[in-house]
């Protein structure tokens, strides 16, 4: 089995270097395994500052057209990990004392095996993780119906024509997510895995240079929902830090899904 790491990455070489690198450092990944996909005018930069093997790309500046040039970048069927710059480490749900906790996976590399066996039984392409760091709501195994994939981490069998097919700039992981399911009628989700990250709160980042203002996103929510209706609902309130709208999955039973 082979794999390949791809890490988009944008005014972010510091962060990029003291956390996803660490961590796949210490989960003894080979540098040579790792991509790293920057703009033009940054390539300079980031090959200076790391150092060891590491494959350093030149691609596309935006989220949607960054990911769209990753996958034309490999081969159709390539096995590739995509993963966020910014994160600390990856934990696996367990339990103490009959109460569910969380800790860091020992290794890595068992867990891109063990996906890549999981999309060939299920005869899947995608596979996600729990989106939030939160043990409670978060349970053994993995499941197939229709359940949201983050970007942040997210195993795959490169299929160009989804990857490259992104119309949305804020909602593309909920867009990806589906075109999966709607491909495979099935969408692989590790549900007792999840990820220390800071979800865009860092400076610099791909999102930074997106439109994410409340407009914006009621904009794009309105849009999804006109396009995907049977496959989705919307999530509009008020919250201490003002008005909120997302979008949520409806699973295949037609249950709602918020995750």
């Amino acid at each position: 089995m082979d794999y390949k790491i791809v890490i988009p990455s944008l005014t972010r070489i510091d962060i990029l270097k003291e956390r996803t690198l660490k961590t796949l450092e210490k989960y003894k990944i080979p540098n040579e395994k790792i991509y790293i996909f920057v703009v033009e005018e940054e390539a300079n930069a980031y090959r200076k500052k790391l150092h060891g093997g590491y494959n350093i790309i030149i691609g596309k500046k935006g989220i949607a057209e960054q990911r769209s040039f990753i996958s034309n970048y490999f081969k159709n069927e390539d096995y590739l990990i995509t993963m966020d710059d910014d994160i600390r480490n990856i934990y696996e749900l367990t339990y103490r004392d009959e109460k569910k906790t969380l800790k860091p996976i020992t290794c890595f590399l068992s867990l891109i095996d063990k996906v890549y066996n999981i999309l060939s039984e299920e005869m899947a392409t995608c596979c996600g993780i729990y989106p939030v760091k939160n043990a409670f709501f978060m349970s053994p195994g993995h499941s197939t119906n229709l359940k949201f994939c983050i970007g942040q981490l997210r195993f795959f069998i490169n299929n160009q024509e989804i990857e490259s097919s992104r119309t949305y700039k804020l909602l593309e992981d909920y867009e990806i997510t589906l075109k999966y399911y709607l491909e495979d009628k099935k969408i692989v989700r590790l549900n007792h895995i999840c990820l220390d990250a800071d979800y865009g709160k860092l400076p610099g980042g791909l999102s930074s240079i997106t439109n994410r203002k409340f407009q914006a996103k009621a904009k794009e929510v309105d849009q999804f929902y006109n396009d995907y209706a049977v496959y989705c609902f919307v999530k509009d309130r008020e919250t201490k830090a003002g008005r909120k709208i997302d979008i949520g999955l409806r699973n295949r039973a037609g249950g709602l899904s918020i995750w």
